[in-house]
C-alpha cells in the first residue's frame, strides 16, 4: 500500500474531525461521541475508496528469470543473404512457471535475432555473436539467471554493423498490441560511456527498446511506426535518454518523427543492475501514451498520436537490442522479465520498490494420495490468495523443500517414486508476488506412503 496515500487521506480526516468536534462543542457527549465516530468511518471510507482507487486489474501474462529448463537453441534458420539466423528460447522456467516460447499478444517467435556484419556460417556465427543464459550475482545481490548478450564484432564506430535484438515476432493480421507493460532488469557495462563516441557521426548511440509496426503489403516487416529509447553521449561526456516516434518501421514511408524526449536528469547507470519499465497505449487521438521509467524515475511520458500513416498494429516488439554506432564490444546482461496488460501499479506508476508486501496465505490446502504398484501421486489443491498488486504464482514444498511452482492455477500434482512404505510428506503451499514477496507457509497436507 502506498504509504503517501495513506498519509494524505489521515490529514483529511483529521480536518473532518476537528470540523465535527467544532460544531458540537455545545452539544452532550454522548451526540459528540456519536458524530465522532461518524467522522472515523467517514475517514475508513475514503481510506478504503482511494486504496481501492489505486490498485489496478492489470493482469500478468508472462514472468520469467530465466531460470532453470529455459534454454536458447542453436542458431538455425540462416538468412539467404548468410547475415545472420535466428535463436529461439524454449522451456518452462521453473522459478514462474511460466513457458517460452511466449503466447502473450499473439506471440510466434521468442527469442533471439542475430545480424551480422558480414556472410557467415554455423561455425562463424560465435566469432560475431554470442547469447547464453548463465547464473550470476543478480539484483539486490541474489543468485539468478541472466541473459548475456555478447555482439563481438559490429564494425567500426559510426558503423550500425552487427546486433542482436531481443524480439517477439506476431502476425499482422491478428489485430494490434493497443496496452501492454513490460519490465526486466538489465546491467550495462561499466565502460559504455567510453565506448560512445559524439566526435564521429552516428558513434554516440546504444538501443535500448523498441517496436514497430508491420503489415504492409502483406509483409510483417513492413511498418509506418516505430517507438525507440535510445541511450545517447553528448559532447561533454555525459550519457542521457533520447526517446521517440518516427516512421523507421522497414516500410514505404519516407522518414519522418512524430516526437521527441530528451532526459537529461534521469541518470543512465552503467555496471550495476538497473530496473526498466516500459507501457504504451497506441490510438490516432490525445490519449495516446508511451511512457517508461529508470529505476524508478521516469524518462519519458509522452501522450498524442502513435499511429503511423496506415495505421498498421505492432509486429516486431524488441525490448532490449545488443546494437550500438559505437565501439564494441556490445555487450547486456538481462533477467527478470515481465509482461502485463496494463500499469500493475497504477497508472504511470513506477513498480520499483513499490509492493513490499506479500501476498495472503493459500488456505483450505486439500489433498489426493494415489499409490500405484511403482510411484504415487498426490494432487494438491487451495483457495487463491490476494496480493495488493497480483499473485504471480505459488511455490509447493515437500517436507519443506521446494519441488515446483504452480503460475496461473492452485493445484499441483507430485509424482514419488521409489519412497519406502512408511515414508511421511508433508506438504505446504506459499504465494509469491512479482516482487519476489513470499507469504507464510499454508497449513500442512499430509500423507503416509
Amino acid at each position: 500500500m502506498n504509504q503517501n496515500h495513506i498519509a494524505t487521506v489521515t490529514t483529511s480526516s483529521l480536518m473532518i474531525d476537528k470540523t465535527i468536534q467544532s460544531n458540537l462543542s455545545t452539544n452532550k457527549n454522548n451526540c459528540a461521541s456519536k458524530l465522532l465516530r461518524a467522522g472515523k468511518l467517514v475517514t475508513i471510507i475514503l481510506i478504503i475508496a482511494l486504496v481501492s482507487s489505486h490498485v489496478q486489474a492489470a493482469k500478468m501474462l508472462f514472468r520469467s528469470n530465466f531460470g532453470n529448463g529455459v534454454s536458447i537453441s542453436a542458431p538455425y534458420s540462416y538468412f539467404p543473404t548468410g547475415n545472420g539466423a535466428w535463436q529461439q528460447i524454449t522451456g518452462t522456467d521453473k522459478e514462474t512457471g511460466y513457458s517460452w516460447p511466449v503466447r502473450a499478444f499473439g506471440s510466434n517467435f521468442s527469442g533471439l535475432q542475430l545480424i551480422t556484419m558480414d556472410s557467415i556460417t554455423s561455425s562463424t556465427i560465435g566469432d560475431y555473436i554470442t547469447n547464453e543464459i548463465r547464473s550470476v550475482s543478480g539484483p539486490k545481490g541474489k543468485t539468478t539467471n541472466e541473459i548475456f548478450q555478447n555482439v563481438k564484432i559490429k564494425g567500426d564506430v559510426g558503423e550500425a554493423g552487427s546486433q542482436s535484438p531481443f524480439v517477439f515476432l506476431r502476425p499482422s493480421t491478428i489485430g494490434d498490441v493497443k496496452d501492454l507493460y513490460m519490465t526486466y532488469w538489465i546491467k550495462y557495462p561499466a565502460d559504455l560511456a567510453e565506448k560512445l563516441d559524439p566526435t564521429i557521426s552516428s558513434g554516440n548511440w546504444r538501443t535500448h527498446f523498441e517496436f514497430k509496426t508491420g503489415g504492409y503489403g502483406g509483409n510483417t516487416s513492413s511498418g509506418d511506426y516505430r517507438s525507440i529509447i535510445n541511450i545517447m553521449k553528448d559532447s561533454d561526456g555525459s550519457l542521457y535518454w533520447l526517446s521517440r516516434g518516427d516512421s523507421n518501421a522497414n516500410g514505404p514511408v519516407p522518414f519522418t518523427t512524430y516526437w521527441r524526449e530528451e532526459n537529461r536528469v534521469v541518470p543512465v547507470p552503467v555496471g550495476e543492475w538497473i530496473k526498466f519499465e516500459v507501457y504504451w497505449h497506441r490510438s490516432s487521438g490525445s490519449d495516446g501514451r508511451f511512457w517508461a521509467a529508470v529505476n524508478g524515475q521516469e524518462i519519458v511520458d509522452y501522450h498524442g498520436p502513435n499511429m503511423g500513416d496506415y495505421n498498421l498494429p505492432i509486429t516486431r516488439i524488441m525490448p532490449h537490442n545488443a546494437y550500438s554506432g559505437g565501439s564494441g564490444p556490445v555487450e547486456s546482461h538481462i533477467t527478470g522479465f515481465e509482461i502485463w496488460d496494463g500499469f500493475p501499479c497504477g497508472s504511470g506508476v513506477s513498480c520499483y520498490n513499490f509492493d513490499t508486501t506479500a501476498p495472503t496465505v493459500p488456505a483450505s490446502p486439500k489433498g489426493t494420495f494415489k499409490k500405484y504398484s511403482t510411484f504415487a501421486s498426490t494432487t494438491l489443491t487451495w483457495a487463491a490468495s490476494t496480493d495488493a498488486i497480483g499473485v504471480a504464482g505459488y511455490a509447493i514444498y515437500r517436507n519443506g523443500i521446494k519441488i515446483g511452482v504452480s503460475s496461473t492455477t492452485t493445484s499441483y500434482t507430485d509424482v514419488i517414486v521409489g519412497s519406502a512404505t512408511g515414508s511421511l510428506y508433508s506438504y505446504t503451499v506459499k504465494a509469491f508476488d512479482a516482487a519476489e514477496n513470499f507469504s507464510s507457509s499454508s497449513s500442512a497436507v499430509k500423507f503416509t506412503y
